[in-house]
């Protein structure tokens, strides 16, 4: 973690035991699907070690399973370098495609500017799982051919009540992806509510929560899901998970930090220094935990309230249990992956915007402890 920042954790998470094999499989994969293509690139990719964190986020999962959650896993992180491509890349239409006398397509490459590419890309993205499973996909790129793929085996023996939900949470962390984007490049700086709001679906969590349940085949029930003390529990867990991420990665791979993480969104908002701003997000990111680990104790009550019987109980043990091991089994691969092992980059300008919260984070001690 470039801070030095260890954050202390009260409760383990163990890691698969398919992980050696399945990610083997899954590297072969990613090269056989074109999602990445160039060595240094594969190289780049095998030193973050999506795999492991997969491993340590879905302990349980079933080999194949462990697999097939790569493969998922593997394209939230890659839809940047796939949309970060310019013209002459792979990224059709299927109405642009013609036949040739040989039978095959020749397709005419698209050239947006990257904005509006992302856009594109996360549409399509977005509209896959609403489609019939196996259904090609309109606008080709490697990316859309693998989340076709992928989702048809993923949706497999899951709820319609499940695929929707996922779908939803997986619309909303594409759609502001491509917002978040225009925002980097305009070098607004959000306010801090707006950050929260847009942080957790940027964050890609709540999808990543749902999964919890594809990969060991359980669902939970309608009404644990529409609680509000679930709903809060969630979003413990998804702030908890995406205020580490953004401690562990202003310098993400080498690029300036983005104005919507949260250091320097109160670095902004506080006019404050980074130091003191560092603080503060820690003190928010152990807040959200202590948050959580009160509202888990409350679900026994609350499955009782509902009148749960033994197996939709079971379903919500597993699913909170599940959200312990995302939050420090992500932690865990953070500390040492290769995405977030680079130095800081921080602007030497100041950004839009101005302090406008009250809270003094100057008294809040920043916490160094192993874990």
């Amino acid at each position: 973690m470039p801070q030095d920042v260890l954050f202390s954790i009260p409760f383990e998470a163990p890691i698969s035991p398919y992980l050696d094999h399945a990610r083997s499989r899954h590297l072969a994969w990613v090269r056989e699907r074109g999602l990445i293509r160039t060595e240094d690139g594969m190289r780049e990719y095998i030193a973050w070690d999506l795999p492991e964190a997969v491993g340590r986020t879905y302990p349980h999962a079933s080999a194949d399973d462990q697999f097939l959650l790569m493969n998922w896993f593997a394209l939230a992180f890659l839809f940047d370098d796939d949309c970060d491509t310019g013209p002459g890349t792979e990224a059709y239409s299927r109405t642009d495609a013609k036949p040739s006398p040989a039978g095959a397509a020749v397709l005419r490459p698209r050239s947006p500017e990257r904005p509006d590419r992302v856009a594109e890309i996360a549409r399509e993205l977005i509209t896959i799982p609403f489609r019939e499973p196996g259904t090609p996909p309109d606008l080709v790129s490697p990316i859309t051919l693998a989340w076709s793929e992928v989702w048809a085996s993923m949706s497999e023996g899951t709820s319609v009540t499940w695929q929707n939900r996922f779908a939803a949470n997986w619309a909303r962390f594409l759609a502001a992806h491509a917002s978040e984007m225009r925002m980097s490049e305009s070098r607004a700086v959000p306010d801090l509510d707006s950050y929260r709001v847009m942080r957790r679906n940027t964050a890609g969590i709540p999808h990543s929560l749902d999964a919890i349940e594809r990969s060991r085949r359980f669902e939970v029930p309608p009404q644990i899901q529409a609680h509000p003390l679930m709903r809060r529990l969630r979003e413990a867990a998804t702030d908890t998970i995406a205020y580490i991420n953004d401690i562990q990665s202003p310098g993400r791979r080498g690029r300036r930090v983005a104005s919507h993480n949260l250091v320097a969104v109160l670095r902004d908002r506080l006019d404050c220094s980074y130091d003191v701003a560092l603080r503060e997000a820690t003190r928010m990111t152990y807040e959200q935990l202590d948050t959580f680990m009160t509202l888990q104790a409350y679900m026994p009550q609350i499955c009782g309230e509902l009148g749960l019987g033994t197996a939709d109980r079971i379903a919500v043990e597993m699913s909170v249990e599940g959200m312990r091991n995302w939050i420090r089994g992500y932690y865990d691969w953070g500390l040492h992956s290769g995405p977030y092992a680079v130095p800081d980059v921080l602007p030497d300008e100041p950004m839009h915007g101005r302090a406008e919260e009250s809270v003094d984070p100057t008294t809040a001690p920043l916490r160094s402890r192993t874990a």
